[in-house]
């Protein structure tokens, strides 16, 4: 059955994402947050602690969405540890195997009955759901819906643009991604034997995500990956070295990124005409005078750009660990499976790269 569910599918699937603008509060609201869904199927209500989407006497006309538990069980074991393509697996300080998720986080939402109803009623449903329990008193930043009657990318479409939500576009992005319907991206074009580490959404732009809504329209096969990972910043950031975040706190987090003018010059990633969705010039310029970043074009038509932004954000109160300095290093370019270490890529040619804010280097370990 199809899926709609606020992570990131990865590798051998089809998954489609919207944007929604505004401060990002953790890696589990406004990042590309992440679980394991490796066997995608249908589950039964095993207990149900909440209703969403219309009071009782109305159950008839609105759809509701319930509150069930998952058992995790059946998930297979995925390696970590030295694992092919994923970045600093090769630590003895990753685990060796990805742990299930925890009872509870993410909540997960299922259909009350079969009734059918158009996209845009669940997403009123869906809507509440958000409310309550991504962004209310609750307050656990994320939610799984599972088999919400939606086929088509054209359907998620329908739902996500009646969220109520304000959408955005990917512009200035570092991953190529196709616009499918109205408001609706891929997920990625990344090469499918590539693993995506933990990250924050666009957390390397002046203007990011609050919210990414994501849709399955084709399940991962059994073996063929499409296991994803949620983390929440905040114990993230509770569980690092304090002398390194005392570094990041202080120097801050330079970004540098290249891109050429025509062309994928390396798999997944975009020249400036892509990225920027134009072919003038002077539409980068206005994008980037507008953020305050430098810039210089090259001689063959790139562009390159360089900025610094935070490590941190404080948010609802505390600090979150907020930022693409790991997947943003050139290092994750030379992991990739295209790359040909016999013709290396200059680090100033890497399509990206992040360093400490007073343009020294970040330590691999």
């Amino acid at each position: 059955p199809n899926l709609i569910y606020i992570i990131v599918l990865f590798s051998h699937n089809k998954s489609y994402g919207l944007l929604v603008p505004r401060l990002c509060t953790s890696i589990s609201t406004c990042f590309r947050v992440k679980m394991m869904t490796q066997h995608l199927r249908r589950i039964s209500i095993a207990c149900c602690h909440r209703s969403f989407g219309s009071k009782p006497h109305v159950s008839k006309v609105k759809p509701m969405l319930l509150e069930t538990t998952v058992d995790w069980s059946s998930l297979p074991t995925v390696k970590l540890r030295g694992k092919r393509f994923l970045l600093g697996s090769e630590s003895p300080n990753v685990p060796e195997f990805l742990s299930p998720p925890r009872d509870g986080f993410p909540p997960v939402y299922v259909p009350a009955d079969d009734g059918e109803f158009s996209p845009e009623a669940w997403a009123a449903a869906a809507r509440d759901v958000s409310r309550g329990v991504v962004d209310g008193t609750r307050g656990v930043g994320a939610a799984l819906f599972r088999n919400i009657p939606l086929n088509t990318a054209k359907d998620f479409s329908r739902f996500v643009n009646s969220l109520g939500l304000k959408p955005m576009s990917y512009e200035g992005g570092v991953t190529m991604r196709n616009s499918v319907e109205h408001n609706v991206d891929t997920a990625s074009n990344e090469h499918p034997a590539m693993s995506m580490g933990l990250h924050n959404e666009m957390s390397y732009t002046h203007y990011y995500p609050r919210k990414v809504i994501f849709y399955c329209e084709e399940p991962a096969e059994p073996g063929k990956g499409g296991e994803s990972v949620m983390v929440d910043v905040r114990e993230i950031l509770r569980k690092l070295d304090p002398e390194v975040v005392d570094k990041f706190r202080q120097l801050g987090i330079r970004y540098h990124r290249y891109l050429p003018a025509h062309g994928e010059f390396f798999h997944g990633y975009n020249s400036w005409r892509d990225a920027f969705r134009t072919s003038s010039r002077d539409d980068v310029e206005t994008y980037l005078r507008a953020r305050n970043v430098a810039w210089a074009w090259g001689k063959d038509g790139s562009v390159s750009w360089w900025y610094n932004l935070p490590a941190m954000r404080f948010y609802k109160g505390e600090w979150l660990w907020f930022n693409q300095a790991n997947l943003h290093n050139a290092d994750f370019t030379t992991a990739h499976p295209d790359y040909d270490s016999a013709n290396p890529v200059p680090v100033h040619q890497a399509p990206f790269n992040s360093q400490y804010g007073d343009g020294s280097e970040i330590e691999p370990e």
